[in-house]
This record gives structure tokens, sequence and C-alpha cells, in this order.
């Protein structure tokens, strides 16, 4: 995320003109109900392009001026940060300060903003000349490539005593907050698509586990089914086999039952025939 160093207005809301210094690490805006406190916070929110303050806009703050135009202009630190080998806005801007400007006309009835950003720091009647005109979706689209992100633009984009609902957020909400504005939320989305994607894997692995499982246990169960009569028969046939190649032994009869008269039917003579003469 890139640095305001400066915040330059003209004709913005009831002040004529005004520039206010913002090179520190931390800028406190203080003061009673009414002062401009949220009228700043607007001006810097337009410049960036992002909505302003609930039930207001931008041609609210140009209309109570009286004139038929206005500019807001800031100036931006374009340095390397630590670590990295890019500027926030790459090229074409080579320089270590860049302008942003947005300059609001009147058209008929009606207000209409334009955006400019030049290389280096540019005053505002030089901007027209030394800047690029941009339309506001790709004045956007160049603030979101230079850093700023939507999780710091609704930051930005608090109203005045909304800070408090920050301590709201579960610690979740929270930390992927602090994600999304250091720029680290796609690594977190990313982990968290690869976790999910194991668990989805690990899920299917364990139910093809459990099917193959039942499948074992289903033809176990077949087996034992099927295997009793396969083995009665094949020892009915050898015992067949048995018998056939070892008939059994003659009976005897103990002695003592053997001196006994046997009972047994008298042989019938076989039938003569007679001889025909």
């Amino acid at each position: 995320m890139f640095r305001l160093l400066e915040l330059e207005a003209v004709h913005w809301d009831f002040w004529r003109s005004f520039r206010l210094p913002l090179d520190a690490s931390i800028v406190t805006i203080s003061g009673p109900n009414g002062s401009g406190k949220t009228t700043l916070l607007d001006a810097l929110r337009t410049l960036l392009a992002l909505d302003c303050s609930k039930k207001r806009d931008y041609k609210r703050y140009v209309r109570r001026n009286g004139e038929d135009f206005c500019w807001l202009r800031g100036v931006i630190d374009n340095q390397r940060p630590p670590g990295s080998s890019r500027r926030p806005f790459g090229l074409p801007y080579t320089s270590d300060r860049i302008t942003l400007a947005c300059r609001i006309d009147k058209k008929g009835g009606d207000w209409t903003r334009k955006y400019w950003i030049a290389d280096g720091e540019v005053a505002l009647a030089d901007l027209e000349k030394q800047g690029e005109e941009f339309g506001v979706r790709d004045y956007q689209r160049i603030l979101h490539s230079a850093g700023l992100s939507p999780a710091i633009a609704r930051v930005l984009s608090l109203e005045q005593g909304q800070t408090d609902k920050l301590c709201e957020l579960s610690p979740r909400e929270l930390l992927d907050l602090v994600f999304q504005v250091f720029g680290d939320k796609d690594v977190l989305d990313r982990y968290q698509e690869a976790r999910h994607h194991q668990e989805h894997t690990t899920r299917e692995l364990d139910a093809g586990q459990n099917q193959l499982e039942a499948l074992g246990n289903n033809l176990e169960k077949a087996r034992t089914k099927g295997q009793p009569l396969p083995r009665m028969a094949a020892s009915q046939s050898g015992a067949r086999r048995t018998r056939q190649r070892n008939p059994p032994a003659p009976r005897t009869l103990p002695a003592a039952a053997r001196g006994r008269p046997r009972c047994a039917h008298p042989a019938r003579p076989a039938p003569r025939l007679a001889r025909q003469t």
C-alpha cells in the first residue's frame, strides 16, 4: 500500500483552499462535532475514488462552495518498500513521488469528476499538461494494483464512531481482515482451498476403504455358504473310490455262533422240462 504525503483541496465544501501535510507514521484528526473531520476524510475518499460517508457524496461538498469546479490533489510516496523490488506505481512511473488529482466540474445541472496521475510532484496548474487523464474505473484499477485493496478501502470507509465495530468482529473475521489489509488473503485462501481438498480426499479414501472391507466380508460369507456342498461331494466320491480299490473283507462269525444251526431257506429244485415224444 502506498503512503499519502500531502492532501490539497480547492473549493471543497466551505474551504476555499488548504494544504495538509500527512507525512507521518500516525495522523490523528480531532475536533468537536461539525468542525470538519468527516469533510476532510470524504475529500481523501473522493481523491481515492471511494464512496463518501453515509448519506453524503462528493456533489454535496462542491455545491456548498458556490463554485463551478473543485480540485483535490494528493502526493504519494512511490519508493520501493523495504524488501521489495517494485514500486507501488510501476511503469511508466519511475519517480519516488506520484501526484494524484481529481477535478469535479459542473456540467449543466449535474457534476462530473475526472482523475489524473502524474509522475513526480506536480502542481495543480500543471496537472492537465503533465499528467494523464483517466476515467473512474481505470483510475480505481490502477490504485488497486498499487495496493489500495478492498480491505483497505473498507477500513477507510468506516464512519465516525464506527471503529469500535472492529472489536465486534469474530476472531476469524478479524484475522481475514488483517490478511486482506496486508495482502496475504490470497495465500490464506489458497491454503484453505488446499486443506479442504485434502480433507475431501481423505473422506473419499476412508469411504473406499470401508467399501473394500464390506466387499471382503461379503466375499467371506459367500465362501462360507458355498464350501460344505463341494466338500461333501468330494468326500462321497473319495469313499466310493476307496471301496472299489479295497473291497470289504468277508464277514466271519464268532466261535459261539459258528456251532449254531443256521436257518436257511431250502433251495428250491429246478423245474424239470417234460420231453415231448
